[in-house]
């Protein structure tokens, strides 16, 4: 909060200094046709002081000193238009109109410009919130260059009111991820995990992204089902520019490069991001039914678990350094009358994390201490691969007739391990602990748009179409987890570690677990527009209607293997003791899986842990923006019928069928007062809705062991609705700039959120329902060039980016929610989020040099109760650093990127007096570093034009 006030008065302090200066403005235009002239260079003479003309042409030269200056004004083809004498006083702003004449002795050939708006840099940003009817938020291709940021995850975190957490989900206004929706290309993008409902945006490489909008506000044209906010990603547009540039970076990562990296066999493939088939369970295992039928001593279960793979060992090695590249190309080319344009873009990554965590619980509490259930130090590595191929066309059929097809497909592998090693006082405080997991993850993701855009006669009307298709695979292959223990007395000997076999279906010791899920959604918009008046004016009656249809359907399968040493007849406890204490490379080898004296497998599989879903989502919508003197009126409603089907069988015998039919009625209202041409104040209300997704209802419970808990999915699960009421106040001086200040209130019916409860040793998370809550909170936004504090060089190619949130939330689960904390924050809020970025650009030299900060404050981990706390996430400062030169006529390109600088650590404690605050005497749960990224890149662009 103090940061925020200190920014305000920064602020505050600084538009009181400008006063005391004055300013110059006006609007330029042609002499003949009185149109505006864009990107009139307009320059105080005998300086290089000076700005261009917008989209409207108009200019702002700002913090002049009082005097007399004279203006010169020029433009290609134009003649150079001066104005003498123009007296600028303290505090006022002189306004000039001018008008210039073509010259005469300038003859051009008639030029025909085909193309498409670019939207790719600040100003077109810019200029699309003020033009916006809704409350909106964003950042362009311009500024996610200036930062060493990878994927959209960490572009996300530049956004006003964004916070990511685990490094890939998305949190705006402090509203869990949950709450949010992604758009990409026009089109709902899918839920990519498997244990929450959430978009993984470390999917999307950065430099795929021409523009990220966050919609903050509700409309008849947006879909309905967001509370924090809605993201829409447009991938990069094809342009009629000929070329081929090809870029290459490598990484060095304090903590990780050098140092010892383990990993236990993989496939041939894992370099690019899946595995070949190594990991699978062999061809022709038996089912769950099958392996429940044998006997524990058949031969079924020998030959089964003789097939699988020898794979508990893990090799060491030093961490490499990270390395990256990437190729793009624009290939423009006709056919006929047709002009066609495309853009490929290819890139593979490569990169490498180590950590070393400390990993706490505790079993009883009191406000000022706790005692350990366990202490444990978790060494973990991991290693992720991605392969990612962009191919979108801009198809140019008419002048009234353009159609765009995009396709972005995306590889990502993620091999993890972690060593843990320390003490249980519960299971035995005299023994040394070093348990294991062995985790390969990969996610493919497909999506596809194919869009028209119709303009009608008299460019007064216009249609759009688009069709979707996203396809999700996420495998999840042979994922081993074992715990082992030592007699204390044994430490710093070559007593081996014993291996703790499971009691009968224990799925949380010496168990290997598969589990793959497919997620396909068909999607298909229209939008009709409708403009009453001159085209060429901004503000004039439009009505707007259309529909949306998404069709998706998941299927998600799971399959659990544990071994055990039975006792009883042909099981010899002797020959059991020597087994449990051979070595990681030789324990489970295929000679020691036999029908007597001899480990046995056992399927660990419930029924509960597959199902199949699908889900149908229809939506229409009518909306209009009527100008009334100063104000622009958009009322719209929108209604959407959704129904979700789910079924899975259950452990006790019976089916789950989940049948949720629900129609959504969605008003909306959106007001917008302009003030005057360069600012103006909005308010919007609007009703939204949050379903629950396929995982929450799902009664499969999935064990994480990086935080020893399970997960459990609720089929009786509500949908939540959402009243959202946001007030703001723009203005944008110059083109690119923009100063802002917002308030919001939201009010939550049945909010579905992630809680924490104890069932035995480990705790469990499970999917529910409050009663209601709310939020609310403030922000503000400033995005400034300093060329308006004075004449120097370093001021006019320097300029800031600010934004911070405050923001307050409660949930009220009701009084009859067991042992639940009655009211608190909600999941994921952070009471405050800062960003300062600070961007210095010199065209005529080519370097470029960026620094950005990031700070949020305390936020809920994991929802729990008063028998087992809730963990709070601390704070955590990222200061973020970048350096470039451009050579050959900006052709080779040079960065030097620096992330993580202040290499902050995450933290997690738990709150033991349960006041939702974390204070001194908490319970630390997790701690741990991530290093500091140095990455230098270089880059070569070939012009074919």
């Amino acid at each position: 909060m103090s940061r925020i006030l200190l920014f305000l008065a920064f602020a505050l302090t600084a538009t009181v200094a400008f006063a005391q200066n004055g300013s110059i403005s006006g609007t330029v235009t042609d002499e003949k046709t009185k149109e505006p002239i864009i990107g009139a260079n307009v320059i105080i003479q005998g300086t290089q002081v000076g700005n261009a003309t917008d989209l409207e042409g108009k200019f702002l030269i700002a913090n002049l000193k009082p005097g007399t200056y004279n203006l010169a004004i020029s433009f290609i083809t134009y003649k150079t238009h001066l104005i003498q004498d123009i007296i600028v006083e303290p505090g006022k702003v002189v306004n000039i109109q001018a008008a210039l004449l073509e010259d005469a002795g300038t003859e051009l050939a008639e030029v025909v410009i085909k193309g498409t708006r670019e939207i790719n840099n600040d100003m077109s940003l810019v200029n699309a919130i003020k033009e916006s009817k809704l409350v909106v938020s964003g950042i362009s291709a311009e500024q996610i260059t200036k930062l060493p940021d990878r994927d959209a995850a960490q572009v996300m975190q530049r956004v006003s009111g964004v916070t990511i957490s685990d490094n890939r989900f998305v949190l705006v206004r402090g509203i869990p991820e949950r709450y949010n929706q992604v758009m990409i290309n026009g089109i709902i993008g899918p839920s990519t995990e498997i244990d929450r409902r959430s978009f993984s945006f470390d999917l999307i490489p950065a430099g795929a992204i021409d523009q990220l909008l966050v919609y903050k506000s509700g409309s008849a044209e947006l879909p309905g089902d967001f509370a924090g906010g809605l993201v829409k990603i447009v991938t990069k547009k094809p342009t009629d520019e000929r070329f081929i540039q090809v870029g290459a970076s490598a990484g060095y990562r304090t903590n990780t490069t050098g140092e010892n990296y383990y990993q236990s066999k993989g496939s041939s493939t894992d370099w690019l991001g899946f595995d070949n088939g190594f990991r699978d369970l062999p061809a022709g295992f038996p089912s769950r039914q099958a392996l429940d039928a044998s006997a524990t001593n058949s031969t079924l279960r020998e030959r089964a678990g003789k097939s699988l793979t020898n794979n508990f060992d893990y090799t060491t090695r030093q961490a490499p350094i990270d390395m990256g590249f990437n190729i793009s190309t624009s290939q423009p080319f006709t056919i006929g009358n047709l002009n066609v344009n495309n853009l490929t873009v290819i890139g593979y990554s490569n990169t490498y994390q180590h950590t070393t965590a400390d990993f706490n619980r505790y079993n009883s509490f009191t406000a000022t201490s706790a005692e350990p259930t366990f202490t444990y130090v978790d060494d973990y590595t991991g290693n992720s691969v991605r392969v990612n191929a962009l191919s979108n066309w801009f198809f140019d059929i008419s002048d009234r007739f353009k159609i765009e097809f995009k396709n972005l497909f995306v590889q990502l592998g993620e091999n993890e391990t972690i060593l843990r090693s320390g003490t249980h006082f519960y299971q035995g405080p005299n023994y040394d602990r070093q348990n294991y997991a062995m985790h390969y993850l990969s996610r493919t993701i497909y999506s596809g748009q194919l869009e028209g855009t119709h303009t009608f006669a008299g460019e007064t009307a216009s249609l759009n179409w688009v069709f979707g298709y996203n396809d999700l695979t996420r495998n999840e292959p042979d994922y081993r987890r074992f715990r082992t223990f030592r007699d204390k007395m044994y430490q710093d000997t070559e007593e081996p570690f014993i291996m703790q076999l499971p009691a009968g279906g224990n799925i949380f010791e010496t168990g290997r677990f598969w589990s793959e899920l497919k997620d396909q959604g068909y999607s298909n918009g229209l939008n009709f527009e409708k403009k009453f008046g001159n085209k060429d004016e901004k503000r004039i009656p439009v009505i707007r209607a259309g529909y949306y249809v998404e069709y998706k359907t998941r299927s998600f399968n799971a399959r659990t293997i544990n071994y055990l040493y039975p006792s009883g007849a042909g099981f010899d406890p002797a020959v059991g003791e020597e087994l449990i204490r051979l070595p990681l490379s030789d324990i489970f080898a295929p000679e020691n899986i036999k029908k007597s004296n001899g480990f046995v497998i056992e399927d660990a599989t419930s029924p509960e842990d597959s199902y199949e879903g699908n889900n149908l989502l229809t939506a229409g919508y009518v909306g209009a923006s009527i100008p009334v003197g100063k104000f622009d009126i958009s009322p719209g409603f929108r209604g959407e019928y959704n129904v979700m089907k789910l079924t899975a069988l259950r452990t006790s015998g019976g089916a789950i069928d989940v049948d949720n039919p629900v129609f959504a009625p969605l008003p909306s209202l959106n007001i917008a007062y302009n003030l005057t041409d360069r600012s103006l104040a909005r308010i919007a209300y609007s009703r939204t809705v949050n379903r629950p997704e396929f995982r929450e209802l799902a009664p499969f419970l999935y064990y994480q062991f990086e935080m020893e808990a399970s997960l459990y999915g609720t089929p009786t699960l509500k949908t939540a609705f959402i009243n959202n009421i946001d007030l703001r106040w723009e203005m944008y001086p110059n083109a690119g700039e923009m100063i802002s200040i917002g308030a919001f209130y939201k009010d939550f019916k049945d909010p579905i959120e992630m809680y924490l409860q104890v069932t035995s040793d480990n705790p469990q998370l499970y999917y529910g329902n409050a009663e209601k809550a709310y939020s609310y909170g403030a922000e503000v936004e400033f995005r400034k060039n300093l060329a308006s504090l004075g004449v120097s060089k370093f001021l006019r190619n320097t300029s800031v980016n600010v934004n911070a949130s405050w923001i307050q939330s409660e949930v009220n689960v009701g009084s009859s929610q067991g042992n639940l904390q009655e009211k608190r924050p909600l999941q994921g809020q952070s009471p405050y989020i800062v960003n300062a970025g600070l961007y210095y650009q010199d065209e005529e030299s080519g370097f470029t040099a960026n620094v950005a900060y990031n700070v949020f404050g305390p936020r809920i981990f994991s929802v729990g109760d008063v028998n087992f706390p809730t963990w709070w996430e601390l704070p955590r400062q990222s200061l973020d650093l970048q350096v470039g030169k451009k050579w050959m006529q900006n052709r080779f390109e040079t960065r030097l990127n620096v992330q993580n600088l202040l290499n902050a650590a995450y933290r997690i404690y738990q709150d033991n007096d349960l006041n939702n605050k974390i204070e001194d005497q908490e319970a630390q749960i997790r701690r741990y570093q991530t290093g500091t990224l140095f990455t230098v890149g270089l880059s070569y662009k070939l012009d074919m034009n």
